[in-house]
């Protein structure tokens, strides 16, 4: 029988088979490696989980777990997967066992072809499971970041002191990169390479007020002075 939204409880049980897993894991003091997460659509309702279930209704997608920590077991559904609701979520062992079942509020996945893109961090409470019987993972090598966040980082990419913005920047973009060149030069924004600084001129000999004739801010070699090249 199925529930309303409006009284659903969005809660989780664990499954047979995830009893079975978490007392023999204590008994032999064995650690349950909780892999994966997978969430999937519930073939469009809500449903009475069960505690003999071994799968999900629907299941769409699945993702190792990034954390482990005993309490909780977090996965990462990246921005270029989607188009499809997430209602029910599952936590599998590493031999694909059904551990713990889970109701999700109904949450939109969206494709990028539908006009938006996001990362979606799936965390489920392990409500029930003995910590002492869960293999503790933090694996940084399969950590990802967020697309926002390597947009902000990459904005946020600046050389202050060696390449002031307001003066190389001439793309105007508010990062000093591959596009811009400097006094004639292409710059490449990589980490083996010298790159150029302003020149150090002094104030009574180069005046920019009568001698920066294409006004970039400093007098260079794009620069005529008194009919000579500088």
């Amino acid at each position: 029988m199925t529930s309303s939204v409006e009284e659903m409880k969005f809660n989780s049980i664990i499954t047979d088979i995830g009893f079975e897993k978490i007392n023999a894991a204590l008994i032999a003091g064995t650690k349950l490696d909780l892999k994966y997460i997978a969430v999937g659509d519930a073939c469009g309702e809500y449903y009475e989980m069960r505690q003999d279930q071994t799968a999900l209704v629907n299941e769409i997608y699945r993702a190792e777990t990034q954390e482990v920590d005993g309490v909780s077991a977090t996965a990462l559904i990246p921005h270029n997967i989607g188009g499809f609701y997430i209602r029910e979520v599952g936590v599998f062992d590493s031999l694909n066992n059904l551990i713990l079942i889970a109701r999700q509020p109904l949450t939109y996945k969206p494709q990028e072809e539908q006009g938006g893109i996001k990362d979606i961090w799936i965390k489920v409470r392990l409500k029930g499971i003995n910590p002492d019987a869960v293999q503790i993972k933090i694996d940084p090598s399969i950590q990802y970041a967020s697309v926002e966040f390597v947009t902000d980082l990459i904005k946020s990419h600046q050389h202050p002191d060696l390449m002031p913005i307001w003066l190389y920047d001439t793309n105007g973009n508010g990062v000093v990169d591959s596009c811009e060149f400097v006094d004639g030069g292409l710059f490449t924004d990589k980490g083996d390479i010298e790159i150029p600084q302003p020149p150090v001129l002094p104030d009574l000999i180069m005046n920019t007020s009568i001698y920066d004739k294409n006004q970039n801010g400093i007098v260079d070699d794009a620069e005529n002075i008194d009919a000579g090249e500088f």
